[in-house]
């Protein structure tokens, strides 16, 4: 039977961790103070991709546009895209998130999943002596803004993340949402229900962007070599404005 995904958190039978328990407190790291040196390895790519240089980024960077071509040719041959294209980029680039820079910033707490995972047990608890804590994420996460769980992704090696393609899937799920509340409008003011079928298409395309987002964060700040698989991790991250290393409580 499947595992129901929870937010738990071993402990040690320490005092620091009965301490944290007793004050409601959840110790949140910087993404380097992590024990596992081979984290936080993404690649990341940034910039504009030129159509001549770097095919392979303007073709995905199209596709996440909504335009799917096999070659640069054949897109630079499409009317729409040539004649908007480059306007568009440009103003994407301005999207398209500082993960470096984001990465000092972010604070982290890691979670398991699985309470009856005797690994977790043995490795976090203190060899079965320790305790776990199970958090509500619902209720963790209600009225902040800044706050995202993640699962954690494992993989062979290290993932490439393109920055620019986030900022399209940013642009994208915007667009889809605007024209949802533009069409709702319509339908409930001008008394024009045909235009509710175009809604559906509209939440598709905001769902795909925001799922294109949540895998790029994903690729960033939640994904581990595959030997680490066996802690089925979901994490915290919370976005802050720090400039220092300094843990936040």
């Amino acid at each position: 039977m499947a595992h129901q995904k929870q937010l738990l958190k071993f402990n040690a039978p320490s005092d620091y961790a009965l301490s944290n328990l007793e004050s409601g407190t959840i110790f949140c790291q910087r993404y380097d103070a992590y024990n596992d040196p081979f984290e936080f390895w993404t690649e990341i790519v940034r910039g504009i991709p030129d159509a001549d240089r770097d095919p392979e980024r303007f073709l995905a960077a199209l596709k996440a546009w909504g335009f799917n071509f096999g070659t640069v040719t054949e897109a630079l041959n499409e009317p729409l895209v040539c004649g908007n294209v480059k306007e568009y980029l440009e103003e994407c680039a301005l999207y398209a998130p500082p993960f470096e820079d984001m990465r000092q910033s972010v604070r982290i707490a890691c979670f398991a999943s699985q309470n009856d995972n005797l690994l977790m047990w043995s490795h976090y608890a203190d060899g079965l002596r320790g305790f776990c804590v199970v958090f509500d994420e619902g209720t963790l996460l209600n009225g902040k803004d800044e706050a995202h769980v993640l699962d954690v992704a494992y993989s062979d090696k290290p993932p490439t993340v393109d920055s620019f393609i986030y900022g399209i899937a940013y642009d994208q799920a915007w667009f889809s949402q605007t024209a949802i509340d533009e069409t709702m409008a319509v339908v409930r003011y001008r008394g024009e229900p045909d235009c509710a079928a175009q809604i559906a298409d509209y939440e598709e395309a905001g769902a795909e962007a925001v799922e294109t987002m949540r895998d790029l964060w994903q690729s960033v700040f939640a994904t581990k070599p595959r030997e680490w698989r066996y802690e089925g991790e979901r994490r915290l991250l919370i976005q802050t404005d720090k400039v220092d290393a300094a843990p936040l409580l």
